[in-house]
């Protein structure tokens, strides 16, 4: 291999010089024949593996600007291509889709706010200037039409912008299934980027769609953990489209806990302690109850639930009206500022399947490189941002009607005594940390940091506008196909979009399940807090400020067991082998 990539080198070096740049092409279709044309020259393109539907050429090009053409089974794209000088490569170009790298303007936060800087960050798996292909064995067919409960895919393959992943016999379960496309998640083996447990999300109530990816873009932009994401594409390998997923990271996994608290961005590597402490997956009816019912935790082998029992204990007895003790008690057992920037974005955007709410749906982590001395750090970590920014909002909380998103957090906390009652669920955070004491008073100064400069009509609108300008394609992809499964959902007559409804609910729309568009919920809910705290948010957006990364010196990688695929080894050989070859041809050609 070496010695192939030194020739390659040296050949390349002559040639470039002579004949103009060696460029890698690389498509994604679910065709046969393929070729590109470059100026006069037609090249066939020849497939990397027998499952990525990737094929792939070496070729000689122009060393300025020029333009190319796919052609598939004799089926022209309908456009033309534009490769910038300098560039060596096309990455991995999907058939009919014109844009392959197209980074997103992102949301913005003052620089001399705290920052999140513990994360790996989005690596390759999660950078959306590109959008992923995710390929599914066609023997996966049955369990996309019923949606079994688990199952075991016969190999899982995602086409990255410059690399393959695949990986056979991967588990897999579904859930959501009386909706016709169901969302799924998978645990790999080996690490994709790090990360070994994805789910794909269908957001079938939404027909925007990414109502949860702004959601998680906000708590990113803010400076708390969050999951990262991707829009992606899945294909069953004989072509059958399955649809248009949000792919995350499972937060409740060891390996989000590794990326997200332990990753370098800088440098890729991850430094996590051999025992992680507790990722707690918190459902229904879980609170911060000294001595109450901790049944819906779901604890791993081993644990239990004291460490959850010690931190309510401790919150119970906090004072809030002692500032001191607020600060210790965010140091030693509970990061405050942490959880009232969550409970803030449950407040502006109605999440009403988390913790603030109907229901208590998140994630705590406890950190062993902060615990010590029979205190144990908790992280608040929210997840399942599906149904948010007004969607589905339940007759309990919409008691104000067409107006509920002019609602003071104020009245939300104080109507949480008549929801504890109708659901029998507690809110003792809440109640802790928003009725009284100095918390209060963090609480709305992150609440007004987040409107004045990421939720309001000018920031997230730019936000919108950018997911519009790189999606929209998408999901009228995603309304044109047959969906394989058939939900039993009764409702689903109020749950099935077209791209009309995606159009319309950017602004605003009729329908009984979501009475508020996307921008026009925003553009209430942002006027009546800079009202209530009497401010202005930003006139022109904020761009993201430089994180502070401290520097990792160690040379080694705590988690660097990441396994490459048979397809991302093929795929370089054969375009080693492609490359070597057409370029000794051209020599001997040059040179007899």
């Amino acid at each position: 291999m070496k010695s192939i990539l030194f020739s390659t080198f040296i050949f390349s070096t002559i040639i470039g010089s002579i004949y103009g740049r060696i460029v890698n092409f690389s498509l994604i279709t679910f065709g046969s024949q393929v070729t590109v044309t470059i100026g006069d020259n037609v090249v066939q393109l020849n497939p990397v593996d027998n499952f990525s539907r990737v094929f792939s050429v070496s070729a000689t090009c122009p060393d300025e600007v020029f333009q190319y053409t796919y052609t598939v089974d004799g089926n022209l794209e309908g456009f033309t291509r534009t490769l910038p000088a300098g560039e060596l490569s096309t990455h991995n170009e999907f058939f009919g889709r014109q844009e392959t790298i197209s980074p997103l303007k992102d949301l913005g936060y003052p620089a001399d706010k705290p920052q999140w800087v513990r994360s790996l960050g989005k690596t390759e798996t999660f950078d959306d200037s590109y959008i992923p292909t995710v390929i599914l064995d066609s023997g996966s067919r049955e369990y996309f039409i019923n949606g079994n409960d688990t199952y075991t895919l016969g190999r899982f393959t995602i086409i990255l912008k410059d690399s393959i992943f695949t990986e056979t016999n991967v588990p897999t379960k579904a859930q959501n299934r009386y909706e016709d496309k169901f969302q799924w998640r998978i645990k790999l083996q080996n690490k994709l980027n790090k990360r070994k447990v994805f789910k794909f999300r269908a957001s079938p109530n939404d027909p925007v769609f990414y109502r949860q990816c702004l959601y998680a873009d906000v708590i990113r932009a803010i400076g708390n953990p969050v999951h990262n994401q991707i829009i992606v594409r899945a294909y069953l390998d004989d072509g059958t489209p399955i649809g248009l997923f949000v792919m995350i990271e499972v937060t409740a996994s060891n390996s989000f806990i590794k990326s997200q608290f332990y990753g370098n961005e800088n440098s890729g590597k991850i430094h996590a302690p051999k025992e992680l402490g507790y990722s707690l997956d918190c459902g229904m009816g879980t609170d911060f109850v000294p001595g109450g019912d901790y049944s819906a935790i779901k604890f791993e082998e081993g644990q239990s639930s004291e460490r959850f029992g010690l931190l309510s204990s401790a919150m119970d007895a906090l004072d809030t009206n002692d500032a001191e003790a607020v600060k210790q008690f965010s140091k030693e057992w509970f990061d405050v500022d942490i959880f009232l920037k969550f409970m803030a974005m449950e407040y502006l955007t109605a999440h009403w399947d988390s913790y603030w709410m109907l229901e208590t749906n998140f994630v705590l982590y406890d950190d062993p490189l902060e615990s010590g001395n029979g205190k144990y750090k908790f992280y608040f970590i929210d997840q399942d941002y599906d149904l948010t920014f007004g969607l589905n909002i339940p007759e309990e909380l919409n008691t104000v009607g067409n107006d509920f998103p002019t609602q003071s957090y104020k009245d939300l906390v104080n109507a949480n005594l008549q929801l504890n009652q109708s659901v029998k669920t507690n809110r003792v955070a809440i109640d802790k940390f928003l009725k009284q004491g100095v918390t209060v008073q963090m609480f709305e100064n992150h609440l007004i940091d987040i409107v004045k400069h990421v939720f309001n009509p000018v920031a997230l609108g730019r936000r919108i506008e950018e997911y519009n300008r790189r999606y929209a394609s998408e999901i009228e992809w995603d309304y044109s196909i047959e969906r394989l499964h058939i939900g039993a959902d009764p409702l689903k007559t109020r749950y099935v979009w077209n791209y009309n409804d995606y159009l319309e609910n950017l602004e605003s729309t009729p329908k009984l399940s979501t009475p508020w568009g996307l921008k026009q919920w925003i553009d209430m809910r942002a006027e009546s807090v800079a009202a209530e705290f009497g401010f202005e948010w930003d006139a022109v957006p904020l761009e993201p400020a430089p994180k502070v990364i401290p520097e990792d010196t160690s040379v080694k990688d705590d988690d660097d067991d990441d396994s490459k695929s048979n397809a991302s080894s093929s795929k370089i050989e054969m375009n080693l082998s492609i490359m070597f070859i057409t370029l000794t041809f051209i020599i001997f050609e040059l040179f007899i």
